[in-house]
C-alpha cells in the first residue's frame, strides 16, 4: 500500500469515525437561543414532515391494504408505535375485545359507535393523536410562563403552563385533557391528564378509557427540526406503558399561512355509511 493510499484511506476512516460520533451526539448539545423566561425559543410556524396515517397505527400491512383498497390513499408500511416492539397497543382483554369489534365492522358500522369520531362529527382529535393528524401545521407562541400551540386543523389550540399549579379534579374530562409542561434540556416534557374516553387514537378504533395520562416529549434537534414522541398510560384499558414515534416538524417555509379548517360541513359521510 503506497502512503498516498494509506493517507486517503486514513482520511477516510477519520470522517467515517467522525460522522458516527455526530450521529450519536445528543440532541441536547446543540444550544438554541433563549427567549427572556429561559424557554429554548421556538415559536413560529411547524409543517408536519409526513410519513404518518391515521388509518391504524400499529405495525403490520394487513390495515394499510384495507386503508389501499377503500381509498386508493397509499400510507405507510411501518406503524407509529415504537416500545413495544412488536408495534401494538398492549390492550387488555376487554378492550381488546372492542377494539378488534370496532376494526371488524368499521368498514360497515352497524352504528354511529363503530365510526372514527372525527369522522363521525369531526369532534376533536385528542393527545396525542392530533400531532400525527395528516397534514397537521402548528403555531407555537411563547409568552412568559407558557408554550401555546395552535393546529390548523380542527382549530384546535393548547395553552400548555410551565408551572406546578393545581389540576382539575378527576371528575372533570376534556377532549383535549389539561397539560402541564416543564423543560428539560432542549425537551419539552408535557404530562396530559383529564382526557375524556371519547377520542381514538386512529381510524379503526384504538380505543382508551378516561383513565388515560399521556407523556409528551418535544425534542428541539436543530434550528429546523422539532422532534415528537408520547407515552400512553391506563390502568383502566392497558397492560403496559406504550410509545409512539413521528417523524416530527420541520420550520415552515417562509411566508405560510395557516389554512381556515372546515371539517363538518356539507359532510354526509355519517349519512352514507350507516345507509342500508
Amino acid at each position: 500500500m503506497t502512503g498516498r493510499l494509506r493517507g486517503v484511506l486514513t482520511a477516510m476512516s477519520l470522517l467515517a469515525f467522525a460522522a458516527t460520533v455526530a450521529a450519536q451526539t445528543p440532541a441536547a448539545s446543540w444550544n438554541p437561543p433563549r427567549r427572556a423566561d429561559g424557554q429554548p425559543d421556538v415559536e413560529g410556524l411547524w409543517a408536519g414532515r409526513g410519513g404518518t396515517t391515521t388509518y391504524s397505527i400499529e405495525a403490520g400491512d394487513d390495515d394499510r391494504r384495507v386503508h389501499l383498497r377503500i381509498t386508493g390513499q397509499i400510507t405507510d408500511a411501518k406503524g407509529l408505535i415504537v416500545d413495544p416492539p412488536d408495534g401494538r397497543i398492549p390492550y387488555q382483554p376487554r378492550a381488546a375485545a372492542r377494539r378488534k369489534d370496532i376494526f371488524e365492522k368499521h368498514t360497515d358500522p352497524p352504528g354511529i359507535d363503530y365510526i372514527d369520531p372525527i369522522a363521525r362529527g369531526c369532534f376533536p382529535s385528542g393527545v396525542p393523536r392530533i400531532n400525527y393528524q395528516g397534514g397537521n401545521t402548528i403555531r407555537i407562541i411563547q409568552p412568559p410562563g407558557y408554550v401555546v400551540m395552535i393546529h390548523e386543523f380542527q382549530h384546535l389550540y393548547r395553552v400548555i403552563p410551565l408551572d406546578d399549579r393545581s389540576r382539575l379534579s378527576d371528575g372533570v374530562t376534556l377532549w383535549m385533557g389539561e397539560s402541564r409542561g416543564r423543560w428539560e434540556g432542549n425537551t419539552l416534557v408535557v404530562d396530559v391528564r383529564n382526557l375524556n374516553d371519547r377520542t381514538w387514537f386512529d381510524i379503526v378504533g384504538g380505543i382508551h378509557s378516561d383513565a388515560l395520562r399521556v407523556v409528551e416529549r418535544w425534542t428541539v434537534a436543530d434550528p429546523k427540526t422539532l422532534g415528537y414522541e408520547a407515552t400512553m398510560e391506563d390502568p383502566k384499558a392497558f397492560t403496559r406503558p406504550w410509545t409512539v414515534r413521528i417523524r416530527g416538524y420541520a420550520r415552515a417555509e417562509p411566508g405560510y399561512e395557516q389554512w381556515e379548517d372546515a371539517c363538518v360541513e356539507g359532510n354526509r359521510a355519517v349519512e352514507l355509511m350507516l345507509r342500508r
